[in-house]
């Protein structure tokens, strides 16, 4: 019986993935089948042009394409939905399989969180790898603006030799530009996919010089300087703080690690903490214990907001 829930947890993971991978690409053909009714190189079925009414999921999907989420995992909201939901079940299945619904609990959230982690992470790598682009980006805008070259031009040409994920980025800002957006509105976007503050302070400044005019090659050079001296600046203070942030990390985790491999390995060792009154006591004040830790440590070594 166990080894059937686990073929058929697995067999089951592998049918919904077949079953995204089909989906994905039938949507990926009907979205260019609309691009290209709404271009005008070709008819629309039935001679009648297509009119999409508003609707909550597809205002749940615009807002989800132009955020950080979907640019740095790539991934459509029903994708980032459905990953999720197979952290949580397919774990549970195995835990149930093996220590009954206790374990599959535990192994639910513990695939879940495991999930939910690796794409916070995800998320904080993209935005980290764009930071360190951006004074090479806007230092070689500079120098193009100088050279005399168009502000567009110049981001074209820049963006070439920009690293991912910061020069796909401008690429597909350049690309929504030729297709009518507006600079600004594509450029506010960026700063939605790409949630930094020295970004979205380059974008603000270049909106308002294209509105007033001035030298933007000798703005931009200044802010290239603030933002290289805010970055020296936190990677100095990350520096001094990570001893503390890793033992208040392994602190905090170290009860729950320990608790569940001693649980999974033999249950009958923990089982009094779970069946009997000072065991619910005992969880519960090191429950608050470690949360309180945690938090206190937290707060002494976070980085300040630069």
């Amino acid at each position: 019986m166990r080894d059937l829930s686990i073929i058929l947890a697995v067999t089951w993971a592998l049918a919904l993935f077949l079953v995204v991978v089909g989906v994905r690409a039938s949507r990926t053909y009907q979205v260019t089948q609309r691009r290209l009714v709404q271009m005008g190189t070709m008819a629309p079925r039935g001679g009648k042009p297509a009119q999409a009414p508003f609707s909550l999921l597809g205002s749940l999907r615009k807002t989800w394409s132009q955020g950080q989420s979907a640019a740095a995992l790539k991934l459509r909201m029903s994708e980032y939905i459905l990953f999720i939901a197979l952290g949580f079940i397919v774990p549970g299945l195995i835990g149930l399989a093996v220590r009954g619904a206790v374990g599959g609990l535990v192994l639910a959230l513990v695939g879940g969180g495991g999930v939910l982690l690796y794409f916070r992470y995800m998320k904080s790598r993209y935005l980290r790898l764009a930071e360190q682009s951006l004074p090479d980006f806007l230092r070689g805008i500079s120098g193009a603006l100088r050279a005399g070259t168009s502000l567009l031009q110049a981001m074209s040409l820049v963006a070439k030799e920009t690293p991912d994920p910061l020069g796909g980025e401008i690429t597909r800002v350049l690309r929504r530009e030729s297709f009518g957006f507006s600079l600004e509105q594509t450029l506010e976007e960026l700063t939605n996919r790409i949630p930094s503050k020295d970004l979205s302070l380059a974008v603000m400044v270049i909106n308002i010089q294209r509105e007033i005019g001035g030298s933007l090659a000798d703005i931009l050079e200044n802010i290239v300087d603030t933002i290289v001296a805010r970055q020296r600046l936190a990677q100095e203070v990350r520096s001094l703080t990570a001893q503390g942030r890793f033992s208040g990390w392994i602190l905090t985790a170290l009860p729950f690690i320990l608790g569940f491999m001693i649980w999974f390995i033999d249950p009958s060792y923990i089982d009094p903490l779970f069946h009997t009154t000072i065991g619910w006591i005992l969880l519960g004040m090191a429950a608050v214990s470690v949360a309180i830790g945690g938090f206190v440590i937290n707060r002494l070594v976070r980085s300040p907001e630069m």
